[in-house]
């Protein structure tokens, strides 16, 4: 995904017409070469955002995005939040000292909150 093709490419991968795969994708998938392959792109930078720690920008870099604000912009419209929101909704609480243990009664050194 780092590196995209043009659905023209891919046709003559495929040896077919440019005009016979975009007619083929929108019979079985419903869209065009071009619009699937940025799902697939922007799909896998969320599983980056979400599972790594990567910067945006390597992960933009990485999935064939030439500039983090086109990146940013790009998946904000698809998702409807931006890289950075993702992230953040996905990062493990920070480490506070205090756990939840059965019951819900917080606890912190050697306290318990309730």
């Amino acid at each position: 995904v780092d590196a995209p093709r043009s659905a023209a490419a891919l046709a003559r991968q495929a040896r077919v017409s440019p005009r016979q795969l975009e007619r083929l994708f929108r019979k079985y998938l419903g869209c065009t070469p071009t619009q699937y392959y940025l799902e697939v792109r922007l799909a896998r930078a969320r599983q980056l955002l979400t599972q790594t720690s990567q910067s945006i920008l390597d992960v933009a870099l990485a999935c064939g995005f030439v500039s983090a604000s086109h990146f940013s912009k790009t998946f904000r419209a698809h998702f409807g939040v931006s890289p950075r929101e993702t992230r953040r909704r996905f990062e493990p609480p920070a480490a506070t000292g205090e756990t939840v243990h059965r019951g819900g009664a917080r606890h912190t050194e050697g306290k318990v909150l309730s």
